[in-house]
């Protein structure tokens, strides 16, 4: 009842909402706004403007820095494209007895799988690409039954192994741009919030000091074992980027990665969950053989008869389980984005004097405007932005390319 008085005020005070039946909500609240970001000292403008990622990060810092930086402001398919700028086609075909083969395996749903197995364990690693929202996404949903399970703990590559970040996130309760580096996209964000919602205790275990990746490699299996063993041995999740969740020798100069480090360091078992080979590109020939011939409509694991995964190994490495992700069917507002209470709000901002193109910001009510990573980020062209929101109250920022800026609060109801 409190909840519904307080929904009920806020209506009188004028902040617009949504709910179900509205299409469009126009924006007629919205004043003007002084906005900084408080970042770190060498991201001062923490999110760019596609002309300037394309014109400037592109050329200077090449393609996979580029990629990120759309990720950021949450454009997909500039991602997915960017980032296939300098990978190169895969042009093998398979032959009838790979296929034939595949086919001996089948599909079942990646996330009741992954929580089955996960039971048996004491720590889980599951890897990301570092410019795939989408994998954030899949992490995210992991989350409640890993809590349900018994883990208790998270670490992200993201954050440095030092209090700083780990203090940080404490105090505020929320994760803010001076936690990491890719933590300020907005689903690694969230993927944040719902982990210290849910009551996770987040750690950071990046390598500091390191002349190679094999330093690298092994420092940050050592930062997670001593973490591990002054948390009494709790189950812990932990979160990496690519090949640094690879069990065993993988050769070249690393030998083995963090995972393989972790298990000789600790002589624990973790189960290893691989999200970045069988991941849409921006093009078919760009993906994985075996990717390309299938066509899965959620994130998908497929098995053996003896419940074996299908995967990639290198040398004598592996990834216990594989996941494939689905391909996206909407890029300006992703299909995948949208679970739990999750949805779609759109937004006209047509009464507001803005010039185009500008950056819709959007920042839960009780967190730090400009400090916060923003609840979802989208630059748009014209006076429509449509945002991926659960329900709550929100500050809503458009900042133009000549840094002026407006505010208005907005509530997404309880469906």
């Amino acid at each position: 009842m409190k909840y519904l008085a307080y929904l009920i005020l806020l209506g009188f005070f004028g902040i617009i909402s949504c709910d179900s039946t509205q299409d469009i909500d126009k924006v007629t609240n919205i004043e003007k706004y002084q906005l900084t970001f408080n970042s770190f000292n060498w991201d001062t403008k923490p999110y760019k403007f596609k002309s300037y990622i394309k014109d400037s990060i592109l050329i200077e810092k090449g393609s996979q820095v580029a990629a990120v930086e759309f990720s950021y402001i949450q454009d997909i398919e500039n991602t997915l494209l960017t980032w296939d700028a300098d990978s190169e086609i895969v042009e093998d075909t398979l032959s009838n007895e790979q296929i034939k083969k595949f086919g001996t395996y089948n599909p079942v749903s990646a996330i009741p799988l992954i929580l089955k197995k996960a039971e048996e364990h004491e720590v889980i690693i599951v890897n990301e690409a570092h410019h795939m929202s989408q994998h954030r996404v899949f992490a995210t949903k992991l989350l409640k039954g890993l809590y349900n399970r018994g883990y208790r703990h998270l670490g992200i590559e993201t954050f440095w192994a030092s209090n700083y970040s780990d203090s940080i996130l404490s105090v505020n309760g929320y994760p803010t741009l001076k936690n990491g580096f890719y933590s300020k996209e907005p689903q690694y964000g969230n993927f944040i919030r719902e982990a210290v919602s849910i009551g996770f205790q987040i750690f950071g275990y990046e390598s500091s000091g390191h002349t190679n990746g094999k330093e690298r490699e092994i420092n940050q299996a050592i930062n997670i074992k001593n973490y591990i063993e002054n948390h009494g041995g709790e189950k812990t999740f932990i979160y990496c980027g690519f090949a640094h969740g690879f069990e065993g020798n993988i050769g070249g100069t690393w030998k083995k990665a963090m995972a393989g480090r972790l298990t000789e360091f600790t002589g624990i078992n973790p189960l290893t969950i691989n999200q970045t080979n069988y991941s849409e590109k921006s093009k078919s020939p760009y993906e994985d053989l075996f990717f390309r011939i299938t066509e899965v409509k959620e994130s998908t694991i497929f098995v053996d008869k003896n419940n074996d995964s299908f995967g990639k190994y290198r040398n004598k490495g592996w990834f216990d389980i594989s996941v494939f992700h689905p391909r996206t069917t909407g890029f300006i507002r992703p299909e995948w984005m949208l679970f739990d209470d999750r949805k779609e709000v759109n937004l006209d901002l047509s009464n507001a004097q803005i010039h185009y193109p500008c950056l819709v910001f959007a920042y839960l009510e009780n967190e730090g405007i400009g400090s916060a990573v923003p609840y979802d980020i989208q630059q748009i062209d014209s006076s429509i932005v449509k945002l991926i929101l659960k329900p709550g109250h929100y500050n809503i920022v458009v900042l133009q390319q000549n840094e002026k800026a407006w505010k208005f609060e907005y509530l997404v109801k309880l469906k």
